[in-house]
């Protein structure tokens, strides 16, 4: 019998390092399967059936020493069976943790990809819109055809008419044209009244072209420089996706708390794009 068991414990002791290359559901019939063979054998060993002598009835001071060590040998089982457990558990926790973590991930990206589509769509309509100086684009002169060399030279004439000139291209949505005909407009206009127009459309198309940085800096310009500008409202709210993205949402709820306290001159779009970056920026809007 003590044979029997010692051969039974090597077993055990020889599975159990085995345990971590197998899958949970391995591990815990495993587990299982042990714990009870492990409570039979103790049961058994307290209980003096397994401490029958083999010679002649009498028990010898080995025989005694070999139960106190299969008991201990037990108990360390035991503890390492408990360790499997908490283990496993632990795997169990973990997972869970990642598979939360995984959906939260999914529903920001598919949220996010819903607000640059609504984005996106704002910034054709506001194209699409009579132009900042009044003049409705549809009445407007059709600038003449960029030349091919150079791509983007302002043309001859007043501020209104180089205005026009890159503003067509915005129109046409082509906003690399766009951007350097802006660029040539504000640096050979800077005292013209259309100065705040083009540093909005500057901040917007480095938005929407993902330069950030380069957003915030033009965007501040048309807001601390011109503080009764009719893009002022659109400019707050440009600023605060771009400061979002920049991961300073404490910032942007600042920018969305200015548009607030000049929200009454806004439009309902405008009112109604407020709450969803207040929304996604956490502030208490």
């Amino acid at each position: 019998m003590i044979k029997a068991l010692s051969g039974l414990i090597f077993m055990v002791v020889m599975l159990t390092p085995a345990v971590g290359a197998q899958s949970k559901a391995e591990i815990a019939l495993k587990v299982e399967r042990l714990e009870r063979e492990m409570i039979a054998l103790e049961n058994r060993l307290r209980n003096g059936q397994a401490a029958v002598p083999q010679t002649g009835g009498v028990a010898t001071p080995g025989d005694s020493q070999l139960l106190s060590d299969l008991v201990a040998k037990l108990g360390s089982l035991e503890r390492q069976m408990r360790g499997l457990n908490g283990r496993l558990e632990e795997i169990e926790f973990k997972q869970r943790q990642l598979d939360e973590a995984l959906d939260l991930i999914r529903r920001e990206m598919a949220l996010q990809a819903q607000e640059t589509a609504q984005a996106q769509a704002e910034m054709k309509a506001q194209i699409n819109a009579p132009a900042a100086n009044g003049t409705s684009p549809a009445t407007e002169e059709p600038a003449s055809p960029a030349p091919v060399q150079p791509a983007v030279a302002l043309p001859e004439g007043d501020a209104a008419t180089q205005y026009r000139y890159a503003f067509n291209f915005i129109q046409k949505n082509d906003l690399d044209n766009g951007f350097k005909a802006m660029d040539l407009f504000l640096q050979a206009n800077p005292e013209d009244e259309r100065v705040g127009n083009a540093k909005f459309w500057l901040g917007r198309i480095h938005l929407l072209k993902g330069r950030m940085p380069q957003a915030a800096q033009q965007l501040l310009a048309l807001i601390e420089e011109h503080p009764n500008h009719e893009k002022r409202p659109d400019a707050l709210l440009d600023l605060a996706d771009v400061l979002i993205a920049l991961d300073s949402a404490s910032d942007a709820c600042n920018a969305l708390a200015e548009f607030r306290r000049s929200e009454n001159a806004a439009s309902d779009r405008l009112k109604a794009r407020a709450q969803r970056t207040a929304k996604t920026a956490g502030c208490n809007y």
